[in-house]
């Protein structure tokens, strides 16, 4: 089956829709990973314009630079995709799909991703990545449609 580029993007807030459920339903392990890949789709979607065949894996910087979004972006908006990237891609990785909450914790405190957090920062990491991905994704939708 061939993916086209509206594909990716119809993907890309399927998958922000599905992270915010599962964020809900305290699945915060899987709620992180679908963020993740909602980035990784709308991303994709502007690399399949300019170039279909470009595989960058799952490294969202890279899909970031291939993409061309924040040269579409305006100022203020290319420094939050910028911001909401790095943010982002501290706390996720691809192969959080085969990982544990518990699993996800322990890796998050090793990371120090912990400090500064009151009550559950599996939790806490979780919002902030789902909060950086619906800004990615609410630019990048908006830039989309012109």
């Amino acid at each position: 089956m061939r993916i086209e580029a509206a594909d990716y993007v119809n993907a890309a807030r399927e998958r922000l829709r599905n992270a915010n459920l599962l964020y809900e339903a305290a699945e915060y392990s899987f709620a992180l990973y679908a963020a993740g890949v909602a980035v990784e789709a709308l991303l994709r979607a502007y690399v399949f314009r300019i170039a279909p065949k470009l595989e960058a894996a799952h490294n969202l910087e890279l899909l970031l630079e291939a993409s061309n979004i924040k040269n579409l972006a305006m100022p203020a908006e290319r420094q939050r995709i910028t911001t909401a990237i790095v943010k982002l891609y501290q706390r996720w990785r691809n192969d959080l799909r085969y990982t544990s909450n518990d699993r996800l914790r322990r890796h998050l405190k090793k990371h120090k991703r912990d400090r500064d957090i009151r009550g559950d920062f599996l939790k806490e990491n979780c919002r902030i990545a789902i909060e950086m991905a619906t800004i990615i994704i609410n630019i990048g939708s908006a830039k989309w449609k012109h």
